[in-house]
């Protein structure tokens, strides 16, 4: 049997009450896009009401008037627990992500949230006191 040797593990979040993060297991050079394949197959695009209210936090507003979200939020990739940092190292791009700088093996990839967390439903989880 091959052994798949990962690209992001998940582990206690350094941020104060983040949880979970999603960290790199090798390095990453700037300008790479970032890539973490989904375990139980393609995102989501879904209307409001079709998103579990706890979970519309995990979902940004795209240009369609749906939400992203994981293809079962049972079992959802690395990347949907990508924290939120004022200076991260992780940039997105119409929806792909890539490191905004060098990220090292073992730290912890973050993001800007006020970029992807548009809808004035998702307000409540982006604080500008915390997050901007």
């Amino acid at each position: 049997m091959q052994q798949i040797d990962p690209l992001f593990m998940l582990q206690p979040s350094m941020i104060t009450e983040a949880g979970i993060g999603c960290f790199a297991v090798h390095p990453i050079a700037a300008g790479a896009r970032v890539i973490a394949p989904n375990p139980t197959g393609p995102n989501r695009h879904l209307e409001l009401d079709e998103i579990p209210l706890s979970h519309l936090k995990y979902c940004p507003l795209m240009e369609s008037g749906k939400y992203l979200a994981p293809a079962d939020f049972n079992h959802m990739s690395p990347f949907w627990y990508i924290n939120h940092d004022r200076d991260p190292n992780i940039r997105a791009e119409a929806w792909r992500l890539f490191a905004a700088r060098d990220i090292a093996a073992g730290e912890e990839l973050t993001l800007y949230y006020p970029d992807l967390l548009t809808h004035p439903m998702n307000a409540r989880w982006v604080v500008p006191e915390l997050h901007v």
